[in-house]
């Protein structure tokens, strides 16, 4: 019995140190304290009514109380299965930017990105890795899962990507990054109220590209960690080669070379 009371007490204790139940506490007491006045001696209807309707209202106003729900990590870091086809992530994007070792899962849609983004005045950045740099790349095969040539997906995404920005000289751009950031990162929309983005972290010898987790950020959700992540790209991109600087490969389309 002492036991429960005192633990009932610590509990009270701490809940007032935190601010927590206030309300719940101050209505019981006054509660309490009508209990007693009414034994020891005489208290009107209209004092007992008064205070009824005030711990009444206490009560109703600490139900519009937001609640303090711990979040459901579940879901909020995702793996791929729990996104949609790439096509519906892009959807209505007047601005894409991708960042990806091969962006070799991305590239498979380049019809997409030409018909929905390019051929209608919008603009793609595309970051892949150097793969002139041994060390990233060494890295990177550590990581990534080994049933793929990365060399050989880089190779083809630089073939596709030289094809895209013969057509969209003006629209497309692309560079080669010489530091694997141990991630890949898909920007929709990045200047606009609207923006959303995905971040994929790849992990150590994390052979099943399905099971990286992700975490999806829209703007209107974080304004804050979505810029965090849009800054990431664009230190990237600036600390990125062009095909020229790492291939001697000009970005004139041929019709522009001298």
């Amino acid at each position: 019995m002492i036991d429960s009371l005192t633990r009932g007490f610590q509990r009270i204790l701490k809940d007032f140190s935190s601010g927590r139940n206030i309300e719940s506490y101050v209505v019981s007491a006054v509660g309490v304290a009508l209990v007693i006045l009414d034994l020891i001696g005489d208290v009107s209807d209209d004092i007992k009514l008064t205070v009824m309707i005030a711990a009444l209202v206490i009560l109703v106003f600490r139900g519009t109380k937001p609640e303090n729900k711990v979040p459901d990590l579940d879901q909020v870091l995702l793996d791929r299965q729990n996104y949609g086809p790439f096509r519906e992530f892009i959807a209505n994007s007047k601005e894409l930017w991708i960042y990806g070792p091969s962006a070799a899962n991305a590239l498979r849609e380049a019809a997409y990105i030409e018909s929905e983004i390019l051929e209608k005045g919008g603009k793609v950045r595309m970051l892949i890795q150097n793969p002139t740099v041994e060390s990233s790349m060494n890295q990177l095969k550590q990581q990534l899962d080994r049933v793929f040539d990365l060399e050989h997906d880089i190779d083809g995404s630089l073939r596709v990507l030289r094809r895209m920005k013969r057509q969209y000289p003006q629209k497309l751009e692309f560079k080669l990054l010489s530091y694997n950031p141990g991630f890949s990162l898909t920007v929709v929309n990045p200047d606009n109220k609207n923006g959303h983005l995905v971040v994929e972290f790849i992990g150590y010898r994390n052979d099943r590209i399905s099971n990286r987790m992700h975490i999806n950020i829209a703007r209107t959700q974080s304004a804050h960690w979505f810029e965090f992540w849009e800054k990431q790209f664009r230190i990237m991109w600036d600390d990125g080669k062009t095909d020229e600087e790492v291939f001697g490969v000009s970005d004139s389309p041929p019709d522009d070379r001298v």
